[in-house]
């Protein structure tokens, strides 16, 4: 061989030994940081996991065969977002992951299948149940057919599945989801795994809506139990739990015991994520209701106050999401008797409700009902008549005669007539309405 052809050769294979090193160094470098960010997410060191997993991805962009690793570091990464409430990022890995996993193994793959599960849990989170449901569905059908049951993966698609049919009130189309995974999970798993407590939550709040106390309380305490064995008191899965357990001590009006553990779990949340979480958001309104329940209103203001800044920030400021907290926040500014306050709170939900929600919605039917009925206790009746005038009128067409709340707003405008003197529109009002209920 002529030396030049043998130096050519020779400088080939030495490019290549220096390729393949490089490879080797990048996937060896990407499992490091992608197993310590596992690590570190499972321990809810969200902040510190957010760190490595960028990394680990990083690392697996230097080479075109890195592909599988990168899409399993951003849908970790992902996951980690959908945790600290950084949901666009968090919508914008799972995106590029199950492009990736689309592009490599197929749109039916089990691959596929884990960032749909993910895609779908960050629409509930947000409470977007139309777009979640199709999301798991989609991947339910590919678990079932693609692996071997039972299996972790499908239970764990089922165990959200039937979490979101309990939040829509689909009762009878969540329990035998719940149940089968729950078996899958017992028969497979240890019967204190966190994964079996992550179920026996679901079915607690499933239950506690079908009036069985007892059994739902049992599973809810089960749960604690055992994340608090598994993954520790500080951990925000507990804190999950352990709101479960509080929430149904407060839907039976048994606050004395709801409110300490409404507010261990704002502490665990504010101390993992910060003050501005989605999560802290729901445990400040939680704890808001409670004091308000308690007719402690003084104490409820300033954790509305706090819940509104969280939800503005991710919902925006103008969104209907918000007109819940805004009239809670009013009914208790009402009972301290600052109606100035009250007013400009339920001003803004009206506002909020007309640029986000249909004409005749429910919701800003509620709305102008409080707002009239506060303009009633002012003794402000003709700012008031106009108010719950059209507070019937959405109630009426939306919920029907004989719906309590339309027989509230029905009742008290009737009230405020006979205070304005109007005597025909009352004798109107009569014929109109309570002669056709």
């Amino acid at each position: 061989m002529p030396a030049s052809r043998l130096l050519q050769w020779h400088l080939g294979w030495a490019a290549a030994f220096c390729l393949v090193a490089a490879m080797l160094q990048a996937q060896e470098a990407w499992e490091r940081d992608h197993e310590a960010g596992a690590k570190a997410a499972k321990a809810a060191h969200f902040v510190e996991a957010e760190g490595l997993l960028l990394r680990s991805a990083d690392e697996a962009r230097k080479t075109a065969t890195a592909a599988p690793l990168l899409a399993r570091s951003l849908l970790d990464l992902g996951e980690v977002y959908r945790s600290e409430g950084k949901y666009a990022p968090a919508q914008s890995c799972y995106a590029e992951a199950l492009q990736i996993y689309t592009r490599q193994y197929g749109a039916a793959s089990p691959q596929a299948a884990e960032v749909l599960n993910g895609q779908a849990e960050l629409y509930k989170t947000l409470n977007d149940y139309v777009q979640a449901e199709p999301l798991l569905l989609k991947a339910l059908e590919i678990r079932q057919k693609k692996l071997s049951q039972p299996d972790l993966a499908t239970a764990q698609t089922q165990n959200d599945l039937g979490e979101l049919y309990t939040a829509t009130g689909a009762y009878d189309k969540a329990a035998p989801l719940l149940q089968t995974a729950l078996e899958t999970r017992k028969r497979l798993l240890a019967a204190d795994h966190e994964k079996v407590a992550q179920t026996l939550q679901a079915l607690a709040n499933l239950i506690k809506q079908t009036g069985k106390a007892a059994e739902a309380e049992n599973l809810f305490r089960q749960a604690v139990s055992i994340y608090g064995k598994t993954v520790g008191g500080e951990h925000p899965d507990y804190a999950n739990a352990l709101e479960g357990l509080a929430l149904f001590y407060s839907a039976r009006h048994q606050y004395d015991l709801a409110e300490p553990l409404l507010a261990r779990i704002l502490e665990i949340r504010e101390k993992v994520f910060g003050p501005d979480h989605h999560d802290v958001g729901v445990s400040l309104d939680a704890l808001g209701l409670i004091k308000f329940y308690q007719h402690h209103c003084a104490e409820a203001v300033p954790l509305y106050l706090r819940a509104l800044i969280t939800w503005g920030k991710i919902y925006g400021e103008e969104n209907p999401w918000l007109s819940a907290d805004l009239s809670n926040l009013a009914k208790c500014y009402e009972y301290i008797e600052d109606f100035a306050a009250a007013e400009f709170t339920l001003r803004r939900a009206i506002r909020n409700d007309e640029k986000g929600l249909p004409p005749d919605s429910p919701d800003l039917g509620s709305d102008l009902h409080n707002l009239g009925s506060l303009y009633f206790t002012m003794r402000h009746y003709q700012e008031a008549a106009p108010l719950l005038r059209r507070a019937l009128d959405i109630r009426t067409k939306a919920l029907g005669l004989n719906d309590r709340d339309t027989i509230q707003t029905l009742e008290t405008y009737a009230n405020l007539l006979y205070f304005l003197h109007r005597d025909a529109d009352i004798e109107m009002l009569r014929r109109k309405n309570w002669n056709r209920r």
